[in-house]
């Protein structure tokens, strides 16, 4: 069964904090949430659901979306797109591991990953077998010394 993307109307929205209200379209009465039916309700929603849009809301605006119910009952927007509005493909980027301080953004490759799993997977290795070394001479002195 699909999931019915609710239509409703940017009624708020703050620039500066980047989150707004929606108010759903009368025709989704028969939808139910906690609170009542969802034509009822001003729904929230955050610029991070429309990050993929290339531009910003503004008040006014058609929006589709999904309703998400949080833990506090409150309702959120998610999976939202702006009616008439392209969505901006240059921003969409895939998934990726990054490395770095969080600062920077520098994606890892697979190959790197392994390649620094091997370095330490021989590092460790060698750590063990140097060791081994060292408590065996250790312990030859100690039962040379004994006799």
């Amino acid at each position: 069964m699909k999931t019915q993307m609710l239509k409703g109307v940017l009624i708020h929205w703050n620039d500066d904090k980047g989150c707004g209200l929606i108010k759903p379209d009368a025709s989704h009465a028969d939808m139910a949430t906690l609170h009542g039916p969802a034509s009822e309700q001003d729904i929230s929603i955050h610029i991070s659901v429309l990050k993929h849009m290339s531009r910003r809301p503004k008040v006014g605006d058609t929006i589709f979306f999904l309703i998400e119910t949080k833990l506090d009952s409150k309702l959120n927007a998610i999976q939202a797109h702006i009616e008439g509005v392209e969505a901006n493909t240059d921003d969409v980027k895939e998934n990726k591991p990054y490395l770095g301080n969080g600062n920077s953004k520098i994606p890892i490759s697979s190959s790197a990953v392994i390649a620094r799993l091997l370095i330490i997977a021989v590092l460790l290795i060698g750590g063990s077998l140097i060791y081994q070394m060292f408590t065996d001479t250790n312990t030859t002195e100690d039962v040379h010394r004994t006799q």
